[in-house]
């Protein structure tokens, strides 16, 4: 028997320079953890627990010669990092939102992303 743990899935596409984003939280039910996804250019960049999607950065080390790179790090040298996170937002004591930002490098990839708790 298969089960799917998303109950509540919200996604928002963005197009920030020239690249494709999509940000989702996927909420698996009530008193359990949201997770947050990242997809750039169609591809899955990571998927994330809320306790630790605040304050992230991940960072490539691109391999001299020949690779398969992410669009956003093909041409370039050395480290690329992914940095940005989703922040709470709060009214009155209590978390009503989180707005995501993410950058690729030089290049904001989630731009104020807003996911609003009902």
């Amino acid at each position: 028997m298969t089960k799917s743990f998303a109950q509540d899935k919200k996604c928002v596409e963005q197009k920030v320079n020239t690249h494709n984003s999509v940000m989702c939280v996927i909420s698996p039910g009530l008193f359990q953890h949201d997770i947050y996804a990242l997809f750039v250019d169609k591809q899955l960049i990571f998927n994330i627990v809320d306790d630790f999607a605040e304050n992230v950065e991940l960072t490539h080390t691109i391999p001299e010669g020949m690779t398969l790179e992410l669009p956003m790090s093909e041409n370039k040298k050395g480290n690329i990092s992914l940095v940005g996170g989703c922040v709470p937002i709060s009214e009155k004591g209590a978390e009503i939102a989180r707005m995501c930002n993410f950058s690729w490098g030089n290049l904001k990839i989630v731009d104020e992303v807003r996911f609003d708790f009902d």
